[in-house]
């Protein structure tokens, strides 16, 4: 069952936009799993589903701090149930981490049957700015997000809207962006995206690492880096995974998101690996080409992040 993770700040509009959702697919089943800060969950009562779909509550507390309990809760009663929905949303509080939320669905349990389809940022274009350097919540919702989409944009002028975009696409620039007024998304989808699948994962760090007009030297203008790596050569499995994890737990504040192709020693497939939030997981890629270039392919998206370290860390592995 694929999962669509909504996430965004205060009064970006979540409600409003899975709202959205259930209109575009009024036939569709759905599992909908909504959550306040509060003891009393007023979004729910907003929530307008079908007589198929089914709601669950979650209130008193952030959604990140409940996912041993309430969600999983949830998701194992689904399991043991048998039921099938055509689609899980999930709505997290403006003050939740996605990133553990994510990380609920690297299991392998779990993934026999969810499927991590896309994790949606809003953004409230009217008081982003205003926001950006007072919450650091705003900052971790983006850089986690796969698609962005920019709402109230009928709120501000074109110069205006220019420059929330040129901040997003600074602080995650992985992002698919959109733009938006009242949560609409026509001509955009925003169900079976597949954005964690291999191929998406592989595809968005060759664009990205591609980019010949990326400027070095200008990561910390917003406090967040994206650094970015093309390693010659293959790694050793064993040796580079216990790299990675030393490099995720001693960067465990700063590290906000991995993206990479590895080339791996004996290996005829790319090996894809994705960290959110301190924990990465793997899958397998494309098989490399005959005539293809073997190197390992790297986006890290971070804070305070020592660039030439971590390149003389994984020059050193590269054999």
């Amino acid at each position: 069952m694929p999962v669509t993770i909504i996430t965004g700040f205060l009064g970006a509009g979540k409600t409003t936009f899975l709202n959205e959702i259930l209109q575009h697919n009024k036939t569709a089943n759905f599992l909908i799993l909504e959550n306040e800060a509060g003891h009393t969950n007023i979004d729910s009562e907003l929530v307008k589903t079908n007589s198929q779909s089914s709601v669950f509550e979650m209130t008193g507390g952030c959604i990140c701090c409940s996912l041993s309990t309430e969600i999983g809760t949830v998701l194992n009663s689904v399991i043991l149930s048998q039921v099938k929905y055509d689609y899980v949303l999930i709505e997290a509080t403006g003050m939740a981490d996605s990133g553990q939320i994510i990380n609920m669905f690297s299991g392998a349990r779990i993934q026999r049957y969810f499927k991590l389809d896309a994790v949606i940022g809003l953004v409230d274009a009217s008081n982003f700015l205003s926001r950006i350097d007072d919450f650091r919540e705003v900052n971790s919702q983006i850089v986690k997000s796969d698609i962005v989409f920019i709402n109230k944009q009928d709120l501000l002028s074109r110069e205006e809207l220019e420059k929330v975009e040129q901040r997003v696409r600074s602080i995650n620039p992985l992002a698919k962006i959109e733009k938006t007024s009242q949560g609409k998304f026509d001509g955009v989808d925003v169900l079976n995206t597949e954005s964690f699948s291999a191929s998406k994962v592989e595809e968005s760090v060759i664009d990205f690492t591609q980019m010949t007009l990326l400027k070095e030297g200008k990561d910390l203008v917003h406090k967040i880096q994206t650094l970015n790596y093309i390693i010659p050569g293959n790694f050793d499995m064993e040796r580079v995974a216990m790299w990675f994890e030393d490099l995720l737990f001693l960067n465990k504040e700063n590290i906000l998101r991995v993206k990479a192709l590895l080339s791996i020693h004996d290996m005829k497939h790319k090996l894809i690996l994705q960290s959110v939030g301190g924990d990465y997981y793997t899958s397998q890629g494309k098989e490399w080409g005959k005539d293809e270039a073997r190197e390992s392919r790297i986006v890290i998206i971070g804070t305070n992040l020592d660039k030439e370290k971590i390149y003389e860390g994984m020059m050193a592995l590269s054999q």
